[in-house]
């Protein structure tokens, strides 16, 4: 599992490969909208990625300073450099009422990189849950690792608990 350091060292990076590009092809997705609502809606988006991760990583994230996911809003002298590029390689086009729209070749660009991803991954509720649950299991392998490296001396007067985990272990297996 990452530590928070490793998930923002990441979205940097997205951003300095194209990160905008690819949240305004991703909003795009949705339906055409104009510059002002691609700026929104990647804001939007920039705002949901922080309280996700501050919601998992509520201390942490205080104390990294990380100015490029602070500032949630792109500025117009990125996006609309950004549109007009896109529109020459022709994965969108510019219509009469101002809107961007993605071509054929944009929707093509858009499920090349989302895959199997919902469309609506980056907009639908997020299952806490799921990341809660890998989480702990990421923990539970960690600590059975360290119990593994300890001298066995050590650990026979906690045998009944480690019995009683086993137990409850194999209650959750079963179940599943």
């Amino acid at each position: 599992m990452w530590n928070l350091e490793d998930i923002l060292g990441r979205i940097n990076e997205l951003d300095k490969l194209g990160g905008l590009r690819f949240m305004i092809l991703h909003v795009l997705g949705k339906g055409p909208k104009t510059g002002s609502e691609i700026i929104d809606a990647v804001q939007w988006h920039r705002k949901r990625v922080y309280e996700v991760l501050e919601s998992h990583y509520p201390h942490q994230l205080r104390k990294v300073e990380n100015g490029s996911l602070m500032s949630f809003k792109p500025s117009s002298g990125s996006v609309y450099p950004m549109l007009k590029k896109l529109v020459a390689e022709g994965l969108l086009i510019k219509r009469n009422d101002g809107e961007y729209e993605l071509t054929e070749a944009g929707h093509g660009t858009n499920n090349r990189i989302l895959g199997s991803i919902s469309q609506n991954a980056l907009t639908e509720p997020i299952d806490r849950s799921a990341i809660a649950i890998e989480t702990a299991l990421n923990e539970i392998d960690s600590y059975i690792s360290f119990l593994e490296d300890i001298n066995k001396k050590k650990l026979i007067i906690h045998e009944k608990r480690l019995e009683n985990f086993m137990e409850r272990l194999q209650k959750i297996k079963k179940s599943i």
